[in-house]
């Protein structure tokens, strides 16, 4: 018999302990970890894609997640802006919560991130392109490393053609467009 543990929110919630059956132990232990990928896009709508019927945009490769995967299509943005929304998603919390009210304000360094639970559960996570919640050097202790994120090549904020970007930490300088470089590096 396997014990499973919820835990109810970090302020004091509830620990909650399931029992599971034997045979879903065993099914548990003989089954791959899914991945998980997590997109995001500054406006993008949620119509901008191949799957959702966009006559002109072509996304072969969202558009196979989708048929593929699991999708989830009924969420909303947490702020109007990037900074409060990539902090929520991340987190699991609302901007008020964790103090990131509009753009270009950071994560407080005690935030723990979806990055850093996934790393706990034993999966490699990895970030590509636009951080905007931090420094994106190495030392920084909000930088995507510092974060939960093993792998990481990302812009402190906006996306250029020929970028200077943070690889690890370190600055490099980039030839192309950084949307299609982040695509790229994530191989």
């Amino acid at each position: 018999m396997v014990a499973l543990l919820e835990l109810g929110d970090r302020w004091g919630g509830p620990v909650v302990e399931r029992k599971l059956p034997a045979d879903a132990e065993q099914t548990r232990f003989r089954t791959k970890k899914p991945n998980f990928i997590l997109c995001m896009a500054d406006d993008q709508g949620w119509g901008d894609v191949g799957y959702q019927g966009h006559p002109v945009l072509k996304t072969p490769h969202l558009d196979a997640m989708a048929r593929e995967g699991l999708r989830l299509d009924r969420f909303y943005a947490a702020a109007p802006v990037c900074s409060p929304t990539r902090g929520s998603v991340l987190t699991g919390r609302h901007p008020n919560r964790y103090g990131c009210f509009s753009w270009g304000h950071p994560l407080r360094v005690q935030e723990i991130t979806i990055a850093e639970a996934m790393k706990k559960a034993g999966y490699v996570t990895g970030h590509f392109g636009k951080w905007h919640l931090g420094e994106v050097r190495a030392d920084s202790p909000l930088c995507p490393g510092a974060k939960g994120f093993d792998r990481w090549l990302s812009t402190p904020n906006f996306y250029d053609l020929n970028p200077l970007m943070s690889d690890q930490g370190r600055v490099v300088r980039k030839q192309g467009d950084s949307s299609m470089i982040a695509a790229e590096a994530r191989a």
